[in-house]
């Protein structure tokens, strides 16, 4: 308040007076720094909030979703080799080995022709 009565008394002086200009160039040169701050402030904030509502609303979502797929295969891939070995079977794989129930009956086929022979 009291601020705002020097500020009122001084703009009296100043009308009467007529000639002391300096303080009103200050002011104004204040005014205007206090305006462009405000202006960039507002905009880096009108910036950044695009930037966040993107992040938050459109990658996050979809990067989650990503996680979720990768995720997903990986338990069903782990789920079903759980369930094989529970249940005794064996999964042939790439390198050349043979699963144990082709092995025997490898074996069956050999012993069954060798006795016809």
């Amino acid at each position: 308040m009291i601020a705002i009565a020097l500020m009122i008394g001084w703009k009296f002086f100043e009308i009467k007076v007529r000639k002391v200009h300096l303080v009103s160039n200050l002011l104004e040169k204040g005014d205007e720094m206090i305006h462009t701050g405000i202006a960039k402030t507002s905009l880096a904030y009108k910036r950044y909030r695009k930037i966040a509502n993107i992040f938050v609303f459109e990658f996050l979502p979809s990067y989650i979703y990503e996680l979720l797929v990768r995720l997903k295969d990986f338990v069903a891939k782990e789920y079903y080799k759980a369930g094989d070995e529970l249940r005794g079977r064996r999964i042939l794989r790439q390198n050349g080995s043979v699963s144990f129930f082709l092995e025997r009956l490898s074996e069956n086929k050999s012993t069954i022709e060798s006795r016809k022979v």
